[in-house]
């Protein structure tokens, strides 16, 4: 938090101009000198995005690939900006740095393996699908980079372009609390509420309970306007067939050991909202945002009862 803070200084004013700000302010030691937004530029958007369109300027890149420690620090320290910066400079800023290497196999899988680590990783300051897919489709575009190491970022590039709003999730696969095998494809609705919840989650019992007493809930699911499929993304344990016995029939509910390499669920529990044809609405809704949507469909006349009209 501290480097980000300190980051965000540098964007914001010109005190790398004069060694005395420097003193003063003990600034930490960087890999090489970094940009410095000008005076003129007043927005944080504006200063952080002219700091990731000049953020490599001053640095030997050849040489700085070469210390693996020094440039995972200064590509933490470059990626920082990205909550900040307008789309289109990140987007150029990206591909001017993959551009540079698309002869060099080597440095681009330094430089996808880094993007792991800082934008989709577990040890990551912050997720960011977007920008990590700049870093990775180079990767994956380039005739010079062997097959075998695209293999681990053509997956999670499938699985992330299936788990954005606006596009159709994949056609999961699950077997059924009952153990019979279904496709979520198979399941009907207006709307599709898909719920992913492990054995270990205390907090999704309750979720479930809130949303089996709700009667809005339950008026939009039995008359068709919304599907709820709960999946557990683990095995299909005598635990978890028991803890769902009970719940309405009109859910689906079902486990699915792949679901994690098809569907994005480094949140946990997590949720996707999908329309009629299977197409992402919403994600990462929380029960408040859940009773809130299930509340509106109530008060809203079915798809087909609106057609007719």
């Amino acid at each position: 938090m501290k480097r980000l803070i300190y980051l965000l200084l540098l964007a914001l004013t010109a005190i790398g101009a004069n060694a005395q700000s420097q003193d003063s302010i003990k600034m930490p030691v960087t890999p090489f000198e970094y940009p410095l937004a000008p005076d003129s530029i007043t927005s944080l958007q504006g200063k952080t995005s002219y700091v990731m369109l000049r953020f490599w300027d001053k640095a030997d890149l050849k040489k700085l690939m070469a210390d693996t420690a020094k440039f995972r620090k200064a590509f933490h320290d470059y990626v920082s900006f990205i909550p900040f910066a307008h789309v289109d400079s990140i987007k150029k800023s990206v591909s001017a740095l993959t551009s540079r290497f698309s002869n060099d196999p080597k440095a681009m899988l330094i430089i996808a393996q880094t993007a792991e680590k800082e934008l989709f990783g577990p040890e990551a300051d912050f997720w960011s699908e977007e920008p990590y897919m700049l870093f990775i489709r180079p990767l994956l575009t380039n005739k010079k980079v062997k097959a075998q190491d695209k293999e681990r970022y053509l997956s999670q590039i499938k699985m992330l372009n299936s788990s954005q709003v606006g596009s159709n999730i994949a056609p999961l696969s699950y077997t059924t609390r009952h153990g019979a095998v279904h496709n979520l494809y198979d399941q009907k609705g207006d709307f599709i509420l898909l719920l992913f919840q492990n054995e270990e989650c205390d907090d999704c019992s309750m979720m479930r309970l809130r949303l089996e007493a709700d009667i809005a809930t339950g008026n939009v699911v039995k008359d068709g306007r919304l599907k709820i499929v709960i999946i557990n993304p683990g095995k299909d344990t005598p635990g978890w067939r028991s803890a769902m016995a009970n719940y309405p029939y009109e859910w689906e509910i079902g486990s699915s050991t792949k679901a994690a390499e098809e569907v994005d669920l480094r949140f946990m529990p997590t949720s996707y909202l999908l329309d009629n044809e299977y197409k992402i609405v919403l994600k990462n809704m929380d029960l408040n945002q859940i009773l809130s949507l299930t509340s509106a469909l109530n008060q809203q006349p079915k798809a087909q009862e609106k057609s007719e009209q």
